[in-house]
């Protein structure tokens, strides 16, 4: 899932002045650890984790970390689709049995996050003629079922991206429907003020993020997943 199809969501008002284009570059993927400790160093809040790089070592972190554990493959920008994530291990049996098939050779061990009311999109990308769109969206397996999107321009007011929440038609659910718990919307808007914070402070050489999917609970929200694209040395 590809932040640049934010473009399909109604662009909202952003606060001025604009963050303008920087140049293109040719980025690298940061592995995702990385990218969220850089994120979680402007306030996103990220899940307990470990690297390891053998299933060995990544059973070991699961018990460090407590079950359930999610396990991912290093260096695979779409886990999913190429079979590098698996969710919900209870052993330590399962952990490095499911290291062992995936098509990585370093992994990520995380806590499960549970208890979730929704899950959301936060993507940016880099507009050669605007500059750096963010959109919001519904997250998880919904980004393409639902299409539920909207976008607007960095950097943003609170306000902007309050109204772009609640726009979408996942909104419903963020509020509590049918007297399920509503989520903490609080905690969704400093997760995207993270994102946008991280952007305005690293632009030169930033081609993409996304966080997909944050998991908003009744007293947080905790980014999942998360994707980087940028230049390194240019950071």
């Amino acid at each position: 899932i590809i932040a640049c199809e934010a473009a399909a969501g109604s662009p909202l008002p952003a606060a001025e002045p604009l963050l303008l284009p920087t140049p293109t570059v040719d980025p690298d993927l940061i592995p995702e650890a990385e990218a969220k400790r850089r994120l979680a160093d402007y306030g996103l809040r990220i899940p307990k984790s470990h690297r390891a790089k053998t299933p060995g070592a990544a059973r070991a972190s699961a018990a460090d970390i407590g079950y359930p554990v999610a396990l991912k493959g290093e260096g695979v920008a779409h886990k999913t689709e190429a079979g590098a994530v698996v969710l919900n291990l209870m052993s330590g049996g399962a952990v490095s049995a499911a290291a062992e098939q995936m098509p990585a050779s370093s992994f990520l061990v995380e806590e499960m996050i549970t208890d979730a009311v929704a899950e959301l999109l936060i993507g940016v990308v880099k507009d050669p003629a605007h500059g750096f769109v963010l959109t919001l969206a519904a997250g998880g397996t919904l980004t393409e079922l639902m299409q539920d999107s909207v976008s607007l321009l960095l950097p943003a007011s609170d306000a902007a991206i309050e109204a772009a929440l609640s726009s979408l038609r996942i909104a419903r659910v963020l509020d509590g429907y049918r007297g399920r718990p509503a989520a903490d919307h609080a905690a969704i808007l400093r997760a995207v003020r993270a994102v946008g914070s991280y952007v305005l402070d690293h632009a030169e050489g930033l081609e993409e993020i996304e966080i997909n999917p944050l998991i908003c609970t009744a007293d947080d929200a905790i980014a999942a997943d998360a994707l980087m694209r940028r230049k390194d040395w240019m950071r």
